[in-house]
């Protein structure tokens, strides 16, 4: 299967954050430079751990929202998580997560790897338009990581 797709992991709960970042990767979405995957493009009477797995299967990067009710979330943690961790040992997915709100994510593998911003300023505790210029920054982050060169 070609990975050819941004596949982004939240949990529901950080619905508003999810559409932040869609509404900042948009015009980038339009020009067809990228294409976001998230559990929203799941039609009415999918199979949707199915369509949720194809998608998986995709992805050529991985964004995570990470908050404590993404790290309280048994789907991601046991469904989710695990093969987007693999997908990148074995096949080279980039993984992009952001600190959305504060959480205990040092406890987990995602400490692994690079955050897009300072994980000590998560989003949530940003002023609201440092939040979109950060945001800005991260979305720029998510081209390079998926069709490489300069922002």
């Amino acid at each position: 299967m070609t990975r050819d797709q941004i596949f982004v992991s939240y949990s529901h709960k950080d619905q508003k954050w999810l559409e932040r970042l869609q509404n900042h990767l948009k015009p980038t979405i339009r020009t067809g430079a990228i294409d976001v995957w998230d559990d929203r493009r799941i039609k009415l009477g999918a199979l949707w751990r199915e369509e949720i797995s194809a998608a998986l299967g995709r992805a050529r990067v991985a964004i995570l929202l990470v908050t404590s009710d993404f790290l309280a979330s048994d789907f991601i943690a046991e469904h989710e998580l695990p093969v987007i961790l693999d997908a990148a040992r074995a096949e080279g997915v980039t993984i992009l997560w952001v600190a959305v709100k504060d959480s205990a994510y040092r406890e987990t593998e995602i400490a692994r790897y690079q955050c897009a911003n300072e994980p000590e300023r998560p989003l949530s505790r940003m002023h609201h338009a440092h939040v979109d210029a950060e945001l800005v920054k991260i979305c720029s982050q998510v081209k390079m990581a998926f069709i490489g060169g300069a922002p």
